[in-house]
C-alpha cells in the first residue's frame, strides 16, 4: 500500500509538468490511495523510512505548489500575456 501511495506521488510531482487535468486525474488518484489506507485494517507493520519519504515527498510538493500559486499571483500580467501568445 504505501509503494502505491510513493508511485502514486512520483506521478503527480510528473504531472505538475503537464496539464492541469493531469494534476486534477493524479490528485484524485491519490486522493482515493489515501482515504483507502485511512479506512484500511493495517495488520503489517508499516516501514518507517517509506512512511519518511513520503512524508518528504507530499512536503515537496507542497512547497512546488506554493511556488507556483506566488508566482502566479505576483506576475499575473505576464501570464496572461503568455496565454495570449499562444
Amino acid at each position: 500500500m504505501l509503494e502505491a501511495i510513493n508511485s502514486c506521488l512520483k506521478n503527480l510531482e510528473s504531472s505538475y509538468m503537464l496539464s492541469f487535468r493531469e494534476v486534477s486525474e493524479e490528485t484524485k488518484k491519490l486522493d482515493n490511495l489515501l482515504n483507502d489506507f485511512k479506512n484500511k485494517d493495517i495488520k503489517e507493520k508499516l516501514n518507517k523510512s517509506e512512511i519518511l519519504r513520503i512524508t518528504k515527498s507530499i512536503e515537496d510538493l507542497s512547497i512546488k505548489n506554493e511556488y507556483k500559486l506566488n508566482l502566479i499571483k505576483d506576475f499575473p500580467e505576464y501570464f496572461s500575456k503568455i496565454k495570449l501568445k499562444k
